[in-house]
């Protein structure tokens, strides 16, 4: 049996316990226990988890096992019961989605996959805290897969919020995966428990815990040879009990005098071997053949490895049972301890633990055993026979998508040892594998020999996608489209597919503002995908006709093209080629200040990217950030904008998320975030369209009197916008009211004239609210006409701009203040100082004040302008149904989906609402929230 961590842990015992008993209350917290092998670190997860049991918490627990570092969430789907038949219907989906059923129907190299699974099961953890306190318990994670740390890492993230308790436990020398997870849950906060030796007295008192009495001077002397190591210490006792080598005289447990004469063991392996030495050599050499396999110990099958009748492997099973080396665990039996697990293995030689890993490989594949447990041992095993190619190939798709890296190991290995007659489909299986692994530039190598090698026509077409596709993730558009050309060139394309390579070279060159050429592999898409009846084709080009529409201007065509899109690619999102289709719908509405179609169009991008993790949804976010920009609904703002800036950006659209918080910040009188680009060119092309978000930020800090300077400075982005850049006028004129009042301030007229001249013309060719508000409003500051000015206000409050509404209204009142009427400037500005204390903006409240007051004009009534800033008045209308809502008990991912609005923009606002509030979890948040609606 393990050390009881009773002895000499106490105070490490307490901490457990009084950040379980936190957590169980709703605070959580994070705990790291690092310690070298035998030190404590399992007894003291064991006392961890028992005492969460006793709180009434649910625990989960599992541990990292070191042959499954490859395999993508061995260790957290261990601990969550991720890996076995369970009959939790949430468990049951994520586990579903953790083996990739079904993802390779849609794609033949899907991508992004482990984000989506990993936002699967934080939805799950989080479900599972919304309805009771929870514990996550995981020992050895030195030995933890990639994927499985970053889950941890997220997990950790405002960890004090939930009911939640994450326990995990690590040798003291970490792989550097491991060590960076310790780094980010102590840079939160985590507790840090480092299990050192235990003392003389401890020593003692284990040493009397076991063997029924204190250890006398001989035995004392011994044993402190283990220099307080408890496994040390319990394991030597363990073999001098068995040796029958200690004598319990008087009250003292001592030595006998052959034992004391036998000295110490040179090292705790040795001792772990000392103790096993009383088994027969049979059972002995059968339970170090178990060791090299695994922790886990099926019988049934360790039976069909070694080749030995069940009965008789029980027989020995028994045995270890009883002599403490395995442990019953449920579905399986367990060495006690790695230590034991490594001392048999260490007396294996080499050749004959890879024979073993070979032939239970074998083994799994004819039993139909999970194809993962059948690659890890093929992969510790030697070369690989007909047979076991056989099953490689057969798996091939379902192991990529379960273990990508274990299956470019073995498909590395087994190109190495076959003809080139069996080659290509091996090679073909090895370029999806890497793009699943997201190693990209190996994909293009071997994509690139297996094209030049391949004599199978069809699947050489499938290799061209691949490699167009593992460029284009890298961001080499143009080496795509060479690629793209070169297929369309060969004699034996299948006509298929003819469609889909032009719509992926028309995608391509849209990106690389080959606008012409975009168009004209847009319409051959289109043709080609017509003849074919390739639905997928089809849509793709009338998509990029779409984006292009939109970058000219028309934005009218540019939404009827993206519903053509919708309606030949469906909602969804093709992994291989995501395209965007419901993203540009909602840009589309949005531009046309359709605001509530566009919220709904935008949810429903966010779901399908979120599902197949694609890479859009940095772009959602910031457009649902811009949305909520214009209406002024900032807070809700800024949670989108922290949502967005945790996920990938390939499409480099984070400094527009970034240049709207700085904006925000700025009409706040909030400290301003660093400027995200310093100077236009340095990024790529994607990157650089967002300058103008920077200068913007730059121009409204400044003086009045350089009102001139930052014309200079700014005006420049509209003068030159255009649909090479992805920006043009009808994109860009929500820059256009602060321009004008530069132009009024800086008396440069023919700018001012410049301004009103194309927003009208922009307005009289597309109609839209916001377009014809912008353009009155640039017209009445030109004229300093209150009444133009205040009709703009008027159509900004029909469109719902709010921010833009009440600069109107700041700009008729100074108007009217100008020509002397004082009181429909006074109603003015108390309408607009209304409105920027909705939006918190004191910045401009503190700006109108001043204006008017040099012009003799005051508020219409005093009193305070600012929003609350603490309680439930402080929170938004986004908040206040979030925050009931977490009251009434639903987790995020339900309240995300009641709401369409991505999970981690939920816990961005929960994480607002309870600064807001002044407390610290969501356990407190229900009671406050009972206390308020039941006050009189």
């Amino acid at each position: 049996m393990a050390a009881p961590v009773f002895v000499g842990r106490d105070a490490e015992v307490e901490l457990l316990r009084e950040l379980a008993r936190a957590a169980a209350a709703g605070t959580g917290a994070a705990v790291l226990v690092e310690g070298e092998p035998g030190i404590g670190k399992t007894s003291l997860l064991d006392a961890a988890a028992g005492e969460c049991g006793r709180l009434g918490m649910r625990v989960q627990r599992g541990a990292a096992e070191d042959l499954e570092q490859q395999l993508p969430f061995s260790a957290i789907g261990a601990c969550l019961g991720l890996l076995t038949v369970t009959d939790d219907p949430a468990q049951a989906r994520v586990a579903r989605l953790l083996r990739g059923e079904g993802v390779l129907a849609l794609s033949a190299a899907a991508a992004n996959h482990q984000l989506a699974v990993t936002e699967a099961i934080l939805d799950l953890v989080d479900a599972w805290c919304a309805a009771g306190p929870v514990a996550v318990i995981v020992d050895d994670v030195q030995w933890a897969d990639p994927a499985s740390l970053v889950v941890l890492h997220r997990l950790g993230r405002g960890i004090d919020e939930y009911p939640l308790l994450v326990v995990v436990a690590t040798r003291a020398t970490s792989r550097a995966e491991a060590a960076g997870l310790l780094r980010s849950l102590q840079s939160r906060g985590a507790d840090l428990v480092e299990l050192a030796a235990l003392p003389e007295a401890a020593v003692t008192a284990l040493v009397a815990d076991r063997l029924g009495a204190p250890p006398g001077p001989r035995l004392g002397r011994l044993v402190a040879g283990a220099g307080g190591h408890p496994f040390y210490v319990t394991e030597l006792l363990a073999a001098l009990t068995r040796e029958d080598r200690i004598r319990v005289v008087r009250g003292t447990a001592e030595l006998t005098p052959d034992a004391a004469d036998a000295g110490m063991p040179r090292s705790l392996l040795d001792t772990i071997l000392r103790r096993l030495s009383f088994l027969p050599r049979k059972e002995r050499e059968t339970l170090q053949q178990a060791a090299v396999l695994g922790r886990a110990i099926d019988v049934g099958e360790l039976a069909a490895v070694l080749e030995m009748p069940a009965m008789a492997l029980s027989e020995v099973m028994f045995t270890a049972l009883d002599a403490g080396v395995v442990v019953d665990a449920g579905p399986y039996l367990e060495f006690r301890h790695a230590l034991i697990r490594q001392a048999l293995c260490e007396g294996v030689p080499e050749q004959m633990r890879t024979a073993l890993h070979l032939r239970a490989g074998q083994v799994l594949t004819a039993s139909g055993a999970p194809v993962e447990r059948v690659a890890e041992h093929l992969i510790a095993g030697t070369a690989l026979d007909a047979g076991t190619l056989d099953w490689l190939v057969a798996s091939a798709d379902e192991l990529m998508a379960r273990a990508p890296a274990t299956a470019v190991r073995l498909l590395r290995r087994a190109l190495a040892a076959v003809s080139e007659e069996r080659a290509g489909e091996l090679r073909f299986h090895l370029v999806r594998a890497l793009i699943w692994e997201s190693s990209l530039e190996e994909a293009e190598q071997t994509a690139r020999e297996a094209i030049r090698l391949d004599p199978d026509p069809h699947r050489r077409s499938t290799l061209y996608w691949l490699l167009m596709d593992a460029l284009f993730r890298q961001g080499r558009q143009a080496d795509a489209v060479q690629v793209a050309t070169a297929a369309l060139a060969a004699d034996d394309l299948p006509p298929a597919d003819v469609g889909r390579l032009h719509g992926f070279c028309a995608k391509c060159r849209f990106f690389l503002r080959e606008h012409q050429a975009a168009a004209n592999a847009a319409a051959l898409a289109i043709k080609h995908g017509e003849q074919a009846g390739d639905g997928y084709a089809v849509g793709l080009g009338r998509l990029v006709q779409g984006v292009l529409r939109f970058v000219e201007g028309d934005i009218g065509q540019g939404l009827a093209l993206s519903e053509q899109a919708i309606a030949d690619l469906g909602k969804g999102v093709l992994p291989d080629m995501p395209a965007g289709q419901c993203v540009l719908r909602g840009y589309c509405l949005l531009q046309l200040d359709r605001l509530d179609e566009a919220e709904q169009e935008l949810a429903d991008a966010l779901v399908s990217n979120q599902r197949y993790g694609g890479p859009y949804l940095t772009l959602v976010h910031a457009l649902r950030a811009q949305l909520r920009f214009l209406t002024g609904a900032w807070d809700d703002a800024l949670a989108e904008i922290e949502a967005g800036l945790e996920y990938p950006d390939p499409l480099g659209d984070k400094p527009w998320l970034r240049g709207l918080r700085r904006l925000i910040a700025i009409h706040r009188g909030e400290p301003v975030p660093e400027a995200t680009i310093v100077a236009q060119g340095q990024g790529g092309a994607a990157e650089a369209q967002y300058v103008y978000l920077d200068t913007w930020a730059r121009v409204l800090q400044e003086e009045p009197a350089r009102a001139q300077h930052c014309l200079d400075l700014f005006y420049p982005f509209w003068e030159h916008a255009s649909a090479r850049d992805h920006l043009p006028h009808r994109v860009m004129y929500h820059i256009c009211p602060d321009l004008a009042r530069l132009a009024a301030a800086a008396g440069d007229r023919d700018r001012a004239a410049a301004l009103v001249a194309k927003t009208e013309e922009l307005a009289a060719a597309q109609p839209a609210v916001s377009l014809t508000a912008t353009a009155r409003l640039c017209r009445g500051l030109a004229e300093g006409d209150p009444d133009l000015l205040l009709a703009a206000a008027e159509s900004y409050a029909d469109c719902g701009w709010r921010l833009y509404e009440a600069q109107a209204r700041e700009d008729a009142a100074v108007a009217y203040a100008a020509r002397g009427d004082a009181e429909p400037a006074r109603a003015a500005l108390t309408r607009a100082l209304d409105l920027y204390t909705a939006m918190d903006a004191s910045r401009d409240i503190f700006r109108a004040d001043a204006r008017l007051r040099r012009l003799g004009v005051r508020r219409g009534r005093p009193g305070s302008r600012k929003r609350p800033k603490h309680g439930w008045e402080a929170l938004t209308e986004t908040e206040h149904r979030i925050a009931l809502l977490v009251a009434s008990g639903m987790s995020n991912p339900d309240i995300a989906a009641q709401l369409f609005l991505s999970r981690r923009t939920v816990q961005s606002h929960v994480s607002n609402i309870l600064a807001k509030l002044g407390i610290r979890s969501r356990v407190e948040l229900a009671v406050t929230a009972h206390q308020r609606a039941t006050s009189p």
